[in-house]
Parts: structure tokens; C-alpha cells; sequence
């Protein structure tokens, strides 16, 4: 009975036991979707040994930016948020492209093969124009983009590109400190002409201003002019090209115009994040004006888009006194280093600096005199000779002369020369004021008259104080803030 009962009720029990439920499979993750508002990487590479891209990759750039992609800065740090990749790969006979976008999560978003014509360079970029507006789904774009390259004439184009990319492209050497280059003022005379016969290809009066400006020598006052007026007819044809608001941000910096040269400097990294003139410009204004901290990115950046850059070296260097360089940037020997060394006293890795940042000749010539008279004080006035000297015959710059005066504790050599490049008409090489090892020149009588009289207070008074104020809160123009001007008396 008692088995008959078990049998009969084990169907009953077994219908009142809780059923497993089914595994609940979590949905997929969601994709992000790309639009134009979407931050943008543009990332070029060839199946060709040793291919000449430089000058694809920037007018790829030029075609994203104009283009209103939203193209990202360039990264410094393994660290910056992942972001779209536009991928183009290049085929090894330069006949075919791919192109791919990649997702922030590196998974492949779309990618299309683009026939490329090898007949000019005019007809490649032409091909890209065409495709790329389609590939990327530029909504904001009804057609291509082919009359953002400027010119519809190739031989004009190849001019454009063999004489501009030496001043603009990856090689540049600056224009804050630019080195006098025959070869150089030879490309801004190809130039000049090319625009005679195409006044209206805006894009080569922007590139023209900025070769004006990156021509070293003594006339930089009628180049400065000349650049100036080459980038403002630019903007009368076509008032978004960067590097014609690069070109004004620097004539304005060269005449001590701190806040139109900021503004200047903005507009052009509106347009186009890269414009190396900009970035390089933006960060000596900056380390000029004592804000090390702030020019720190653009300094890092500028120097990652051209990284042979006389002035955005240097400037990158004074903000590693007080700020750590990038996890992808390492920073080389330079003068600066070599200053900051020897003001701690430590003047064998001063040496080892300045071997390492210049030419055997220059060693000589003055660096050696230096090093021995940070050794040895006696050696001090033949030290100041040599610098003087080289400084004469233009071997070194104002700014590298007033370092050495400055790495060997003499302040009266160093406000002589900035007095002297004042009553010239030359612009001041205020950067290394602000360095925390040289408060011994912000202590000087003098100092104050030098920073007044390069328009710092105006430029403070709407921008905010050097970064040294908050560790010395007393010095002249820490005190200002909007609404407020201080005295000269308020020194101290």
C-alpha cells in the first residue's frame, strides 16, 4: 500500500518542484555608430618601402579639416581616449588604396577598396576627395570635396605642395626661431610666383605668409609685414584657411600683441587642430608670458607635428622644467636642459647635454667656455665673450645667448641684451624669467621695467598671472585679476 501511495502521488510532488529557470543571455554590447561629430584619427600607410606620403598625409588632413570632420589632436599619451580611425592603406604600386574605419573598439567599421590614377598628384587627392565624403557618410556634405583642394591645375598644385611642405609639413623648422635657409627663401620666391599667376588660390597665400615667416635673417620686420598682408588677402578669399590666422597669430606675437595672438592662434586650431604654426606659436606665447603649465600640450603637440622645430623644441623644453613629458614623447638634449643643470650645480650632466644638442664646432666655440666658467668663476668674463661673440655672428640666437648669461647667475647681462633687443624692435625671449630656478632675475631691479614694457600686465590682466605667483604672490603682476591693474609699485 505504502508503494502504491508513493507511485501515485510522485507525479503530483514532482509537478509542485520549482522548474530551473532558462539562462537569461545578457544582450550585445551596443556599437557605437560614427557621424561627423565624431572625434576623427586619420592614419596613412604604404605597402611601399620608403613611399613619399608626407605630403598625402597632409592634404588628407587638409581635406577632413575642411572637410568638417571633427579630427582629433594629435596624442601624446597611450592614456587619451580611443576614437575612431580612419585607416588608408596604400597599395605597394601606389595604383589602389583601402580604406577602412576603425572602430575605438578596433573592430573594423566599414572598409572600401579606392582606385587611385598615377598620372599626378592632383588626380590622387581629387580621387580621395571624391570618395571619402561618401565612405565617411558626411551628411552636412552634398557632394565631394574636390574644390577644397584649391586649384583645378596640377602644375600649380605640385608647386604648392614642393614649396609649402617645407615650411608647413613634417620637416619644418619652425617660425618662432626660424634658421636663415637660401635654399628656403629660394621656395618662398617659387611661391610668390605661383600666385602671380593664380591670385585666387587662396591656400597659397596662406602658405606664403607662413613661408615669409619662416625665413630667418635680420629683416624680420618687412617679412613679419609682408606675411601679414599675404594671410589677410588670404582671408579676404577664403577666411577659413588656418594657416593664414597661424601667420597673424605670429606677426602679432613678434610685436609683443599677447591677446590678438592668442586669439589668432584659437582660430587657427578651430580649423584645423594640427596647424603646426599654431600649436607652435600658441605654446611660446604661453611659456613667454610665464604659464609653462597651460603651453604644456601644445608644446607636446606641437613638437609631435613637426618635430624638427627649432622654437617648439625649445618651448617644450621650458615646460618640462615644470611639467613631465608625455608617456610618448621623450625629451632630447637641449640647451634649456643644459641651463636647468647647471643652475642645480650639476655640471657634468650639463656637459654631457650640450654634447649631445650641438655640433662639435659650437661646443667649442661657446659651449665649452661656458661649462668652464660654471666650473671655475674667474672664467666668467671670457666665457660672456665667447657667447657674445657667436651671438654676433649669428651662430646662436638672442635666446640661447641670454641662457648662458642666465646659467651663469649674471642678471646684468641678461637685462642688457633684453634692453637692447627692446630699443631694436625685436621681440624678447621672456621664457626663461619664469623658471623656478631663476628667481635671482624676478628679484632684479630691472624686471619689472622688462615685463612692462613687453605688454605682459594686459596680456595677465584678461588671461591670468604667471604660474610662478603661486608660489611667490608678491611679485609684479601677480596681483592682477579682472578689474584690476597693478601699480608698478606693487612689485614687491
Amino acid at each position: 500500500m505504502l508503494l502504491l501511495a508513493a507511485l501515485v502521488s510522485w507525479p503530483i510532488l514532482r509537478s509542485c518542484t520549482p522548474e530551473t529557470p532558462e539562462p537569461v543571455i545578457p544582450p550585445a554590447p551596443v556599437r557605437e555608430e560614427f557621424h561627423a561629430s565624431k572625434p576623427l584619427r586619420l592614419q596613412l600607410q604604404s605597402e611601399a618601402e620608403n613611399a613619399d606620403i608626407a605630403w598625402l598625409r597632409y592634404e588628407l588632413n587638409h581635406l577632413l579639416t575642411r572637410g568638417k570632420m571633427h579630427v582629433s589632436a594629435v596624442s601624446t599619451d597611450p592614456a587619451d581616449p580611443k576614437v575612431f580611425t580612419l585607416r588608408v592603406t596604400l597599395g605597394a604600386d601606389g595604383k589602389q588604396a583601402n580604406l577602412a574605419l576603425i572602430a575605438p573598439d578596433e573592430n573594423v567599421d566599414r572598409e572600401s577598396p579606392l582606385p587611385l590614377p598615377d598620372d599626378t598628384r592632383l588626380a590622387t587627392i581629387s580621387a580621395f576627395a571624391t570618395a571619402l565624403p561618401r565612405f565617411l557618410n558626411a551628411a552636412h556634405t552634398t557632394g565631394d570635396w574636390i574644390s577644397l583642394i584649391g586649384t583645378d591645375d596640377a602644375k600649380a598644385y605640385d608647386t604648392f605642395l614642393n614649396t609649402s611642405l617645407e615650411w608647413s609639413g613634417s620637416q619644418s623648422a619652425g617660425f618662432t626661431q626660424p634658421p636663415a635657409t637660401p635654399s628656403r627663401a629660394r621656395s618662398v620666391e617659387r611661391l610668390e610666383s605661383l600666385i602671380r599667376s593664380q591670385p585666387k588660390f587662396a591656400r597659397a597665400w596662406g602658405a606664403l605668409a607662413a613661408g615669409y615667416l619662416s625665413l630667418g635673417g635680420e629683416d624680420e620686420t618687412s617679412l613679419t609685414q609682408l606675411a601679414e598682408s599675404s594671410a589677410e588677402h588670404a582671408l579676404t578669399l577664403d577666411e577659413e584657411i588656418a594657416d593664414a590666422h597661424a601667420a597673424l597669430g605670429l606677426a602679432h606675437l613678434r610685436r609683443n600683441e599677447w591677446v590678438a595672438a592668442r586669439e589668432q592662434f584659437q582660430r587657427a586650431l578651430t580649423l584645423d587642430v594640427q596647424t603646426g604654426a599654431a600649436l607652435e606659436g600658441l605654446a611660446c606665447l604661453l611659456v613667454d608670458a610665464g604659464r609653462y603649465k597651460e603651453a604644456a600640450p601644445f608644446a607636446a603637440q606641437a613638437v609631435v607635428v613637426q618635430p624638427q622645430s627649432i622654437g617648439a623644441n625649445e618651448c617644450f623644453s621650458y615646460t618640462l622644467t615644470t611639467t613631465p613629458a608625455p608617456p610618448l614623447l621623450q625629451s632630447t638634449p637641449s640647451p634649456v636642459r643644459a641651463l636647468e643643470a647647471m643652475l642645480a650645480g650639476d655640471n657634468s650632466s650639463a656637459k654631457e647635454i650640450l654634447r649631445g644638442a650641438l655640433s662639435s664646432q659650437d661646443f667649442n666655440r661657446w659651449a665649452e667656455p661656458l661649462l668652464l666658467a660654471a666650473d671655475n668663476r674667474r672664467h666668467i668674463p671670457q666665457a660672456l665673450q665667447a657667447v657674445t661673440l657667436a651671438a654676433s655672428e649669428q651662430q646662436i640666437d638672442p635666446s640661447t645667448e641670454i641662457l648662458c648669461g642666465t646659467a651663469l647667475k649674471q642678471p646684468e647681462f641678461v637685462f642688457n641684451r633684453m634692453s637692447r633687443l627692446q630699443r631694436q624692435g625685436e621681440r624678447l625671449p621672456l621664457r626663461v624669467l619664469w623658471m623656478p630656478q631663476t628667481k635671482f632675475l624676478r628679484q632684479h631691479p630691472r624686471f619689472e621695467q622688462v615685463v612692462s614694457a613687453a605688454g605682459l600686465p594686459a596680456f595677465w590682466q584678461e588671461q591670468g598671472v604667471a604660474d610662478v605667483c603661486s608660489a611667490e604672490p608678491q611679485l609684479y603682476g601677480c596681483k592682477m585679476h579682472s578689474g584690476t591693474t597693478t601699480k608698478p609699485s606693487a612689485r614687491r
